[in-house]
């Protein structure tokens, strides 16, 4: 069963590159959100 699933599942490249295209563009917003907030203050 387990190896059934774990053999459906794609290869962890897959899964870093999913990562770094949803974080890093979450990052960099959260960066220009940051410093527009510092700026007003």
């Amino acid at each position: 069963m387990w190896k059934t699933i774990v053999s459906n599942l794609p290869a962890w490249p897959v899964f870093i590159q999913a990562a770094v295209v949803f974080l890093v563009p979450y990052a960099i917003s959260r960066l220009f959100h940051w410093i527009r907030t510092t700026e007003e203050e």
